[in-house]
């Protein structure tokens, strides 16, 4: 049996129900349509308005920006305008608003970039490794004229200023038992210096290090295990600093001191003939230079000089408080370079040693 062919009212009704749907596609594909064209519309709406008043994108050159100490954020945001870090003061204040840590911002000079977004400029204000950081080192064993001249140049300071800041023992932040003497206290290390730092904050960094490495070691306290004051500590700490870097030999070295001060003989150190004469960068002297009448020249004058010669290190501090065991009198480095250094309790073979580091320093011209 064939299929039933559709009459003409079947014909009709299917017509319009294809017309009905086709409508209803067109009128969908319009709505879709419109709202697509719509949806494009306000999106470069909203980019319109945003880069009137805001930056878009990653910035473009590279800005370092100084915010003053006690700014307000408002005037931050002006700040940030002017260097055409931020685009406007709204779009920062804005920034500010939605962010609750926005009051953190630290004083100081920043690495930027040109025509941020005001968010990510704000976001690279609160992280502190985008700050700019001014720093110090004090190597071991300098003198208080030395460093006086590294504080200064640091800071940004003349030397006069670091000057009259060291003779102020409790701005400072020296202890008593100092005698108002700065050297030997201005701890060697690297320091983080404050943004537009004045010469008693440039010191006192210094002097605070210096209190806080004595008290971890019980400087004072183990001084006196030794039958010797802290101050006293101190001057033989810098006498080992100046003498020799590695804290193997240091500790020898405090011993050799001990025992020559034991035995009533001159120390007949180079390093204090160095400080009474004023040389640095040589390790011998002349016999004038050992005839010197200073009384830290300590081939002339028996036991330890008045003060220290220098700031030691942490190592050269625990040598001073804890010195090695032995009997030896003499010591010499006989390499500059690798620092060896030979002890003995002989002249003789002292004597023996010396020719040693002689030999060294002819074979190494300029050097001694």
């Amino acid at each position: 049996m064939s299929p039933k062919e559709p009459t003409e009212v079947e014909k009709g009704a299917l017509g319009r129900r294809l017309k009905s749907a086709f409508a209803i596609v067109l009128s969908l594909g319009i709505l879709i349509g419109g709202g697509v064209f719509a949806a494009v519309k306000v999106n470069e709406a909203y980019y319109a308005i945003r880069t009137v008043e805001d930056y878009i994108g990653d910035g473009k050159d590279d800005i370092e920006v100084t915010v003053p100490k006690g700014m307000s954020l408002g005037g931050i945001g002006t700040l940030l305008v002017k260097a055409d870090v931020v685009k406007t003061t709204r779009a920062f204040s804005q920034a500010v608003n939605d962010e609750p840590d926005a009051s953190k911002i630290q004083a100081g000079k920043y690495r930027l970039k040109t025509q941020l977004p005001a968010k990510t400029a704000l976001s690279m204000l609160l992280d502190s490794n985008n700050l700019v950081r001014t720093k110090m080192t004090l190597q071991e064993g300098l003198t208080v004229t030395q460093s006086v001249a590294i504080m200064a140049k640091a800071g940004g300071l003349e030397q006069s200023e670091i000057t009259t800041a060291l003779k102020d023992a409790s701005k400072i932040g020296l202890p008593s038992w100092a005698n108002k003497n700065p050297e030997g206290f201005l701890f060697p290390e690297t320091y983080e210096l404050p943004q537009d730092p004045t010469a008693v904050q440039i010191v006192s960094l210094t002097t605070k290090q210096f209190t806080k490495v004595t008290n971890s070691i019980n400087f004072s306290g183990r001084a006196g295990e030794n039958k010797v004051s802290a101050y006293q500590a101190l001057i033989i700490a810098s006498l080992i600093e100046g003498e020799v870097h590695t804290s193997e030999y240091q500790t020898k070295v405090a011993r050799v001191i001990y025992n020559r001060l034991a035995k009533g003989m001159n120390l007949q150190l180079d390093s204090t003939v160095h400080y009474a004469v004023g040389k640095s960068g040589t390790v011998t002297t002349t016999d004038e230079d050992r005839k010197n009448s200073s009384p830290y020249n300590t081939y002339v004058h028996k036991g330890l000089p008045p003060g220290p010669i220098g700031s030691p290190g942490q190592s050269a501090l625990e040598a001073a408080i804890a010195p090695d065991s032995g009997d030896w009198l003499y010591f010499v480095t006989v390499d500059l370079d690798t620092g060896e250094t030979l002890f003995t309790s002989s002249y003789e073979e002292h004597e023996a040693n010396v020719k040693k580091f002689q030999d060294w320093c002819n074979a190494h011209s300029g050097r001694c």
